[in-house]
């Protein structure tokens, strides 16, 4: 991927506004986020060494080792360019989807916890998303994520779900 800083300085912009008012008022209070954009091969080490997965995710997040810091987020730019195929989607979108799930992880948000958790911060992803591109967005590849994970959890087979346009 190939974002400047103003680039990224202007999506986070835009997502703010959007976001609940304390999310805002934490992000108000440390404004600096560091982006990372890693291979497959350092992807994996990360996941490994800081999840116990052994295998390269699209985005990690991190706690902030540094005071005005919300934290850090890594992509795995070949698993970025993957998904977008998967989910029709232009890698710049990907990584705008992916970008938001990340912040939303930094300010607390889980969504491996429980269902509640994950409807709650899928929903927002969501909603920002369509928000910023300008349309609404019936099923969402995180929804639909979170649904293949718990049908694999309960034995069921996966199935493709297409976001309806």
């Amino acid at each position: 991927m190939n974002l400047t800083k103003p680039q990224l300085q202007n999506l986070l912009n835009r997502i703010i506004p959007m976001l609940p008012p304390k999310d805002r008022e934490r992000l108000a209070e440390a404004p600096q986020l560091n982006c990372v954009f890693v291979d497959r091969q350092k992807g994996r080490l990360l996941n490994r060494t800081f999840r116990g997965h052994d295998y390269a995710t699209d985005v990690l997040s991190f706690a902030p080792i540094e005071s005005g810091s919300i934290g850090e987020l890594v992509f795995c730019t070949p698993v970025l360019k993957r998904q977008a195929k998967q989910h029709r989607l232009s890698p710049k979108n990907e990584f705008l989807y992916l970008f938001i799930h990340g912040i939303l992880h930094l300010l607390g948000y889980e969504h491996e916890k429980s269902d509640k958790a994950a409807k709650r911060m899928y929903r927002l992803q969501d909603s920002i998303f369509a928000e910023i591109l300008g349309r609404r967005v019936e099923k969402t590849r995180a929804a639909a994520r979170h649904r293949k994970k718990k049908a694999r959890k309960n034995g069921a087979r996966n199935r493709t779900l297409r976001r309806k346009k």
